[in-house]
């Protein structure tokens, strides 16, 4: 389940994509009655090769669209719209209980437990500021229906029970539930969850900003929830605002994909609409009275321990209140203006804020947001010293000044409007899902949903009103910020004693509840302490769920059509001809292994600037322009992974990747080509602009993905691959990255990055480069033809010195040979295994007010391993029937599991979690309770369906076969994983337990969180506190 983020950059909303029409087009017009329902418009949207079914319930008045297309993986989505006029989080808690069990399915949370009865592609519920939505996504029909009634009867049919409240929104228990003398708390998923979300200083000041523009309805509360408000939420507001909110005359909901609408529509109106009703559910959200003078706002936050300067922690933004989202051509012209305004180098907004240094990259909510009823733009900067404000201020409004003067270029509105051709044209393998995301909100604001996707007709009309109204951009900056007195000034600054100041609040609210109970109210705690915990470690019996079988699962692999050959008779190229609606997809590997180990830990750095540094030919803003022109941009990434059969080897390599139209093919690879023999990593000032946003991106990330660091660090020294991907994206870049941006004198950085580029782009002994084509049949010649012009432009190395890697010179490790089938550069390292430590317990103190923990253990049964398929059904099944129930349940963090990598490392972790300790004594605790074996045939069936829901999940055609182009693994292989993952055993899950799980021969364990007396007193622990 997931809280979601206050609104989205505009053109997320479009990334569409093409394929032939779906054939259920034909069976419908306007006036037909199905189920109960009268269609009211039929419309093919030919850009996205669909066909639009509105239809309207003639009962309760509940809106359905159906999206008719070819495409397999079909979706479901109900949203309701839902208004919460306070910040107890009651919209949020609501989303977890309704989940929590059912009139037809009353066992306790059957959406976790379908999570393993599926072979879903997408399953959850989310909660916005004003919409609460339940999507799922699959390939099967049958689990179509089968996710489709526990969905219905989950929302519109829930228990509600007070333990399910108690458990996912909040309660006072005993810490020790079954000790009556220790201390009363505070528990709950969802008071964890949003304790941790409000430590996010980016959401933080979100959701402060919404809340201030628009105060005077439901968007002047926390719809998730802020933690000092939670605990006035009582079982009665809850059941009071289901019985208000989900109902079906205030829900919408949207099908999609090649299955038969008549099927649908029979079940919602059997299972639901005939057991309601109309009625006016009084959720509409009213406009927000205009303000007459712009009004300002200081907040606080916790100080950024991870912030490359401390002395510039100050965020400052304006932001304006605009039109109502239900006009569809306003709104794509406002996210268009938004767009020219303030994105890439070329903007006037990146010219004047990003690049003036004051800052170290825009503030949060930056940009153009459709998804309430009114929309809003926000721009300003973080990272600004609190006296820079009144500068930024004045920046800010002579840029919208500058823009109603000077307007925007026609090369760039056409950069822009090509960009929205490629988008929709982009085939994601997530498509549906992501259609209805972007339509469910607007929607619920009385936006026509078929007319909003009509992206051509929309695109056609904004260009005759550009070239027919004279400054019609300039006008409309001048009527949305120049002339706009509804604007709000928003100022967030570090309070050193700010985290102590919430702790304090904290034990002052729980104080005043406890002084007003009575003996018997404690005494009625502790009861129900016990009574929650009994219920949680009951054996349920969920025999009432439906589920699919693993006999569903279909035994072989689907296979792609790759051809292996070479350029030039040396370079290996992979070539797949796919149906990628005239779009033509580019990826590149060059590996750097040679490289030394000092300048590797840059190899992030590199890739973030090496496309946006511009080049001794072009500068920077113009080769931006040329690739907004001709490609939907260039990427360039770093990686690490080992040989799917050795995780002692490592491929250390720089990913490239980038498409265009095929008209675009020679222009994409010019730029290619220009990059590579004349790339410009010299311009200082440049440089260090890039450095603040690379600096702030990763300090932000911590509080936000905490399990994935502690992960990445408990996994560094268990594998060589391992070690690498917590250099290139753990606390050791964060780190480095921190100090870089501290420093004014970057020439040693300059140099590196030289350097770099000297081994990188040019094509080496060892490090031999390699690429992979994704196009139409009729395309894949001349794409090949392009590509092998801009490798007859690549340069041969003649590196030495500094550049050598110290590991490979000292016969440290040594490069594996290569052959037709592999072609990877990989090196094996001789003596890693030898250096494993054999127990380590880390603590990476920082101010959070949550916990991220993390176990992992070296294996050695990587992808290929005869045992690896059984160690990912048991990570799954650990996961599911124990560590759930463990860590999520009584413990009462947001999350947590296990698994299995593909590079031999087994993995535990823990997400939001108020516990430490405890929960690794959780982790070993799942590793005996598989080794007792307590579970059954039909929990090894439901962990397969859980983890072939990845393995089968649906491919774009732009990604088909790239499983060989990375990793070398062939269908053969695949193949062969899945059969074994298939045939696993109860005798082998207990035998790979006790074989490395128990007692092995090293633990690495790792938390991220707020400090402890008990781990800092302990000898048993290293406490790193970063400063």
């Amino acid at each position: 389940m997931k809280l979601l983020n206050i609104g989205n950059r505009c053109f997320k909303q479009f990334r569409f994509q093409r394929q032939r029409f779906a054939s259920t087009s034909v069976h419908y017009k306007p006036g037909d009655i199905i189920h109960d329902y009268q269609v009211k418009q039929v419309e093919d949207v030919p850009e996205f090769s669909m066909t639009a079914v509105l239809l309207h319930h003639k009962v309760t008045g509940s809106e359905h669209l159906h999206l008719a297309r070819d495409d397999k993986n079909n979706v479901f989505n109900v949203s309701l719209r839902t208004t919460p006029m306070n910040s107890t989080g009651v919209a949020h808690v609501l989303e977890h209980v309704a989940l929590c069990g059912s009139e037809r399915f009353p066992v306790r949370d059957p959406f976790f437990k379908m999570l393993d009865r599926s072979m879903s592609t997408f399953m959850n519920a989310m909660t916005g500021s004003d919409y609460t939505m339940y999507p799922f996504s699959t390939q099967n029909q049958s689990d179509f229906r089968n996710l489709m009634s526990v969905y219905l009867d989950s929302v519109f049919f829930p228990r509600i029970k007070k333990l399910d409240f108690l458990q996912e929104g909040w309660r006072l228990e005993h810490e020790k539930n079954d000790d009556k003398t220790s201390p009363i708390v505070f528990k709950g998923v969802v008071f964890n969850e949003m304790k941790g979300v409000m430590a996010d200083p980016s959401y933080l000041y979100g959701t402060t900003l919404l809340s201030k523009l628009l105060p005077d309805h439901t968007y002047g509360v926390c719809s998730g929830g802020d933690p000092a408000h939670i605990p006035n939420l009582t079982w009665e507001d809850l059941k009071q605002f289901h019985a208000s909110h989900y109902h079906p005359s205030n829900a919408r909901f949207i099908t999609y994909g090649d299955m038969k609408l008549d099927d649908h529509l029979q079940i919602i109106n059997d299972k639901v609409m005939k057991k309601f009703t109309i009625i006016d559910p009084g959720t509409a959200v009213p406009l927000q009275p205009k303000w007459d003078q712009p009004r300002s706002h200081i907040m606080h936050c916790a100080p950024n321990e991870m912030a490359a300067n401390p002395d510039k922690q100050t965020t400052y933004s304006k932001s304006y209140l605009l039109h109502e989202v239900s006009d569809i051509f306003e709104t794509f012209s406002a996210s268009v203006i938004s767009t020219l305004l303030i994105d890439g180098p070329t903007s006037p907004f990146y010219r004047n804020l990003i690049e003036s240094g004051i800052g170290s990259d825009y503030s949060p909510m930056t940009g153009y947001h459709s998804h309430q009823k009114e929309a809003t733009f926000s721009v300003g900067l973080q990272g600004i010293r609190d006296g820079d404000v009144t500068k930024v201020d004045q920046l800010i409004q002579d840029t919208f000044m500058e823009a109603v003067k000077n307007g925007f270029s026609k090369e760039r509105i056409e950069a822009i409007l090509h960009r929205v051709e490629l988008q929709y044209k982009h085939q994601s393998s997530r498509f549906g899902l992501g259609l209805t995301f972007s339509l469910m909100p607007v929607w619920q604001h009385d936006t026509d949903p078929v007319n909003s996707l009509k992206m051509e007709e929309i695109v056609k009309k904004f260009r005759q009103k550009i070239d027919s109204e004279e400054k019609f951009l300039q006008k409309k900056c001048e009527e949305y910020f120049v002339n706009n007195k509804h604007h709000l000034n928003l100022i967030m600054t570090p309070d050193p004693g700010y985290k102590v100041s919430l702790e304090k609040s904290e034990e002052e609210q729980l104080q005043s509840m406890l002084g007003k109970l009575s003996e018997e109210d404690k005494s009625q705690v502790y009861k129900e302490g016990l009574e929650l915990s009994n219920v949680q470690q009951q054996v349920e019996d969920i025999s009432c769920l439906p589920t699919l079988h693993v006999d569903d699962i279909p035994r072989k692999q689907q296979n792609y059509g790759l051809i292996v050959q070479r350029i030039n008779n040396s370079l290996p190229l992979i070539t797949c001809s796919q149906p990628t609606n005239g779009v033509s997809y580019f990826n590149a590997v060059l590996p750097v292994n040679g490289l030394n180990e000092d300048l590797k830990m840059f190899l992030p750095l590199f890739c973030d600037v090496f496309t946006q540094m511009g080049t001794h030919l072009t500068d920077y803003a113009s080769f931006s322009q040329r690739e907004d022109l001709f490609t939907g941009g260039l990427s360039a990434s770093v990686t690490s992974s080992c040989c799917h059969n050795d995780p002692m080897t490592s491929e250390t390599s720089v990913r490239l990747s980038s498409h265009c139209l095929e008209r675009n093919l020679e222009q994409m690879f010019q730029l290619w080509t220009e990059l590579f023999n004349e790339v410009n990593l010299n311009d200082a000032t440049r440089l260090q602009t890039l450095i603040r946003q690379r600096a702030q991106e990763l300090a932000n990330g911590v509080a936000f993905s905490g399990h994935m660091f502690a992960m990445a660090s408990a996994a560094m020294n268990l594998a060589p691959s391992a070690g690498y991907s917590e250099k290139f994206g753990g606390l050791t870049q964060v780190n480095l990255m921190k100090t870089v941006a501290d420093s004014n004198d970057i020439d040693d950085v300059i140099m590196k990055l030289n350097q770099i580029a000297s081994y990188m782009l040019r094509i080496n002994e060892h490090d031999v480069p390699r690429f992979a084509l994704h196009a139409t049949p009729s395309a894949l010649s001349p794409t090949m033809t392009s590509l092998e012009k801009f490798v007859d432009n690549i340069k041969h190395a003649d590196v030495g010195g500094n550049s050598q890697n110290e590991f490979i010179t000292q016969h440290k490790a040594t490069y594996c040979e290569q052959d037709e089938t592999d072609f990877r550069s990989r090196v094996k390292w001789n003596h890693f295994k030898d250096s494993i430590p054999k127990s380590t317990r880390t603590l990476h103190q920082l101010p959070l007010p949550v916990n991220f923990a993390s176990m992992c253990i070296p294996t050695y049964a990587p992808y290929s391993h005869t045992d690896n398929p059984t160690l990912r059904i048991l990570g799954r099944l650990m996961s599911t029937k124990f560590l759930h129930k463990h860590i999520r349940e009584m413990g009462g963090a947001y999350g947590g599991g296990a698994k299995q990598g593909e590079d031999g490392i087994f993995r535990f972790y823990s997400y939001r979690d108020p516990n430490n300790v405890k929960t690794i004594e959780a982790f070993h605790g799942g590793v005996k309770w598989v080794q007792d074996g307590g579970f059954t045939q039909q929990e090894i069936d439901e962990a397969k369906l859980a983890v072939f829901q990845s393995v089968d999940s649906p491919v774009s055609p732009c990604h088909r076969g790239l499983n060989v182009f990375h990793s070398a693994v062939y269908d053969v292989t695949r193949q062969l994983h899945g059969e074994r993952l298939l045939d696993v055993t109860k005798e082998q899950i207990v035998e790979a337990s006790d074989k490395y799980l128990n007692k092995p021969e090293s633990t690495s364990v790792v938390i991220i969180g707020p400090p402890d007396d008990v781990i800092t007193s302990s000898q048993d622990w290293d406490v790193k506190v970063t400063s």
